[in-house]
């Protein structure tokens, strides 16, 4: 009870300070790639502009503990195209601002990058810095850029690198998309001349990270530890998360301190000697960060003469060393991002947005945008995008102005005013369908090519003239929007913690309390508060869920529900109570197994034993097969043809969706479905074993995959590091807190949208009502009678 009162105290502190919460033809495609499944290891969020293959991004292992990281997580450190812009942040402490020391840019390029007129400006804070050239095809190659002092500030320190690139010889507007200059997110950072020791809080945020590219939390527990010292634990590890304000955190639970970057966790409790077996002995009570054994790593420790004082402890951390941390980070907004509210306009200058003239063939920028997570997509209004820009004299007829949300094309603008256009204010209407609860990315972009281009002769090109200019005071007017939330919807929970940061918490249950099970189980528990940007309440428990548990999230590695199954265990039972440390017992299985299979994957026959699948493609191969010649089946065929077809195109959703899917070798599954007593909303992560199920935790602690988690159902694929989405046939958990009549009004249109068919039906009965009262009613209106 202490536990949970605590949660919902820290929460409303750390929340306290938060911010608010069509169809186009055009040289870019709207599917990068021929394959059915989007690809999106070592890959950033801007990829979806690329067709290149890029194979994943290297493990470069850390060489100077002196390197303070850069903040943002290896998908963000990437350009791309002729004209790019990253925004990265690291923070400095006085004394090594005081004895100075150099940016380093460790980068490699595409090999058709034309290297005599490529280069790479750097800015800090506000500053220029300098600027290399872009000539590493064939590897890693570092920059160092002497900085002065006068450039820095205690604090956070903001970087912006803006990418110029020229292809070698091709000069089509497709060949922009292979043009990308890669940042190594090991071997860049503030390299400080005077030793880097992360012993406070402020240096927490510039640790490095592990060969697999992600911030290593790794929480120590001793021997025979169970689901209390995990309960203890789980908000200290949300409270630093948060401090931290990565998004690519990844935790481990383990008997021994890490080696190499990252952070060890320590609880320690009097009243629990074992406990204490961790620490040094001199630790003072409280919450503390020191100096780990390994080079470049840190502990925190939280000590407490008991459990019941852990709460306050944590609390006075919040409200103490924590709270300049909490406010420069999660409390503070970031660029390229809104957090959007409803009825609300904001500008391009609130996403980051700096307005720059553009010479080149295609312009491009994006920003985050997001939603309630009780907000319902469907086509009742518009998001308008007011549009302030201008094109220069010059330009082909055939030049556009495209916007894309999550990888869709859903606007454009013909720009074919050869003498240049200003656009002042011009309305661009976006569907929301094509938006989710939770996080959105929009990406605008220019295609403006001129005469000059298609000689492609790179002396007789003039940069110096502009193109086009898109204005920061572009206005993204947000509407009224229908209030409901749904279920199951995957990225609700992945973009605010849906419905896991309600008063109710979340129950997180363990099937196997082994500690890569325990790992797994953590990394959510952490991505969820960090999606919440605030502690949610969690209690964690080994076994299977009770029939009236509410929300939860299940960690069930294949092998423990066949035996739950079969052995008939209770709800809420396991024969272990303690944290199993032995790693003898998890092994890849080389029999080839049944998967858990949910309805809705598009499987080829005989690559499933899915019942629902295979009953699907039973009977597409046989629709044609009995009455072939009949007219009544071959027109009903036809008619579900193009419902299915007019469906996907209302959705949005690519012809990749219902493509085969390739059984995958080694895959894990992220599925929500409603709770047994139909009173909360359970998301399941499973795989084959224990090791595949922290593996697809690890996976999921990438920013690039978890921010593209949606739908109902996301399998994902260990060996490639790819991930498919299915999108649910149903909703439920219609929870609405807004009963006002324009809410409701905006609910009814959204579902009718929804329900077209019934929405046609309707019409068509009021239609058939009128004509009958017509008919009875005109044939005797001003007929005179002898009565």
């Amino acid at each position: 009870m202490r536990n949970l009162i605590f949660s919902a105290a820290a929460a409303m502190l750390l929340s306290g300070h938060a911010l608010p919460m069509a169809n186009a033809q055009s040289l870019l495609s709207e599917t990068p790639s021929a394959s059915p499944v989007v690809s999106l290891r070592g890959l950033g969020e801007s990829t979806i502009l690329s067709t290149r293959p890029i194979t994943a991004i290297s493990s470069t292992p850390r060489e100077n503990a002196n390197l303070v990281s850069f903040e943002q997580p290896g998908s963000a450190l990437m350009l791309e195209g002729e004209n790019d812009v990253v925004d990265l942040t690291f923070v400095l402490d006085a004394d090594s601002i005081a004895a100075g020391g150099d940016l380093v840019i460790a980068y490699r390029n595409a090999v058709s990058v034309m290297p005599e007129a490529s280069m790479v400006a750097v800015m800090i804070n506000g500053s220029s810095a300098g600027e290399f050239p872009i000539r590493s095809p064939s590897g890693f190659e570092k920059q160092t850029i002497r900085v002065s002092p006068a450039l820095l500030r205690v604090g956070v320190n903001e970087v912006r690198l803006r990418a110029v690139q020229h292809h070698r010889v091709d000069c089509s507007m497709e060949a922009t998309y292979e043009l990308w200059t890669e940042i190594d997110r090991n071997l860049s950072g503030f390299l400080a001349r005077s030793p880097v020791r992360p012993d406070d809080f402020a240096a927490l945020r510039g640790i490095g990270r592990n060969d697999n590219g992600l911030t290593d939390l790794r929480l120590i527990l001793p021997e025979g530890a169970g689901a209390d010292a995990l309960n203890r634990a789980a908000p200290i590890l949300q409270t630093l998360a948060l401090a931290l304000n990565r998004d690519d955190l990844s935790v481990t639970v383990a008997r021994s301190p890490g080696h190499g970057p990252g952070i060890d966790l320590i609880v320690a409790v009097d009243e629990d000697p074992a406990s204490l077996d961790d620490t040094r002995g001199n630790e003072p009570y409280g919450l503390s960060v020191s100096q780990a054994a390994a080079p470049g790593r840190a502990r925190v420790v939280l000590r407490a003469a008991s459990a019941g004082e852990i709460p306050g402890l944590l609390l006075s951390a919040v409200q103490g060393p924590l709270q300049p941390v909490l406010d420069s980070g999660i409390r503070a907004g970031r660029k390229g991002e809104i957090r959007a509210g409803e009825s609300s306009v904001y500008t391009l200058a609130d996403a980051g947005y700096v307005a720059t003239p553009f010479s080149g063939r295609l312009f491009h920028t994006r920003f985050d945008m997001v939603l309630p997570a009780d907000f319902y997509p469907a086509d009742y209004a518009t998001m308008d995008l007011a549009l302030q820009a201008a094109t220069s004299p010059g330009l082909k007829p055939t030049s556009q102005l495209l916007v894309r949300v999550n990888g869709h094309i859903v606007k454009s603008l013909p720009m074919r005013d050869t003498g240049g256009e200003v656009f002042s204010g011009r309305k661009l209407e976006l569907p929301l369908r094509a938006f989710r609860p939770g996080r959105n990315q929009i990406e605008l972009l220019a295609e403006l090519e001129r005469a000059a281009d298609d000689r492609c002769l790179f002396a007789e090109r003039d940069d110096s003239v502009p193109r086009f200019i898109l204005l920061d005071t572009t206005e993204i007017r947000v509407p009224a929007l229908a209030r409901v939330a749904r279920s199951p919807e995957l990225a609700a929970m992945a973009g605010a913690a849906y419905p896991y940061a309600g008063p109710s918490g979340v129950d997180v249950h363990v099937l196997k309390p082994d500690s890569r099970s325990i790992s797994a189980a953590m990394t959510m528990i952490a991505k969820v508060g960090l999606a919440a940007r605030a502690p949610v309440i969690t209690r964690i428990a080994f076994g299977p869920p009770a029939s009236d548990t509410g929300n939860a999230i299940v960690i069930a590695p294949r092998r423990e529900i066949e035996h739950l199954s079969q052995n008939g265990a209770a709800p809420g039972e396991t024969t272990a109570q303690v944290i199993d440390f032995a790693q003898a017992s998890d092994f890849a299985d080389p029999i080839v197994t049944s998967s858990i299979n949910l309805p809705g994957a598009a499987i080829p026959l005989a690559m499933t034993t899915d019942p629902a699948a295979l009953l699907a493609a039973f009977h597409q191969k046989t629709r044609d097969l009995g009455d072939a010649g009949s007219p009544v089946r071959s027109f009903t065929s036809g008619i579900n043809d193009a419902y299915r077809s007019f469906r996907q195109w209302l959705n949005y959703e690519r012809p990749s969706d219902s493509a085969p899917l390739q059984e995958a070798r080694r895959k894990a599954e992220l599925w929500q479905r409603p709770g047994v007593s139909g009173t909360g909303v359970v998301t399941w992560l499973t795989a084959d074993t224990s090791s595949d199920v922290v593996a697809a935790s690890q996976m999921l602690a990438d920013p690039a995959v978890w921010n593209r988690v949606e739908g109902e159902r996301v399998i994902l694929d260990l060996d490639t590091g790819s991930i498919r989405t299915i999108r649910p046939q149903g909703h439920f958990s219609h929870d609405i807190s807004d009963y006002g009549p324009g809410n409701l009004r905006r609910i009814a249109a959204a579902w009718f949208s929804d329900h077209f068919r019934i929405y046609v039906a309707l019409v068509i009965g009021l239609m058939a009502v009128f004509a009958v009262w017509l008919g009875r009613a005109v044939p005797g209106a001003g007929v005179r009678t002898d009565k």
